[in-house]
């Protein structure tokens, strides 16, 4: 399991923005998160998959797709949270 980054916005339905953690000086392309790779919370609950990565590869933003079992009310409480990608 490794940190994603930190959810900085509920996008429209089902949706998180993520800004991404751990990028250094040295980044690559290799070490950004893959699209369609599980995303998890603290708790390791599946929460969803890595929809899109945008922005320059040293402060990438990650898109989520939630998936349609965590409530609109629940997408509320992942703000200021670290995510992992599984």
């Amino acid at each position: 399991m490794k940190r994603l980054g930190t959810v900085v916005q509920v996008v429209a339905h089902q949706g998180l923005l993520v800004r991404g953690d751990n990028i250094g000086p040295d980044t690559s392309l290799r070490d950004l998160p893959r699209i369609n790779s599980f995303v998890v919370d603290k708790s390791v609950k599946r929460i969803g998959k890595v929809n899109g990565v945008i922005g320059p590869v040293k402060s990438p933003y990650i898109t989520i797709k939630v998936f349609g079992d965590v409530s609109g009310s629940e997408l509320k409480k992942y703000l200021n949270e670290k995510v992992y990608v599984k």
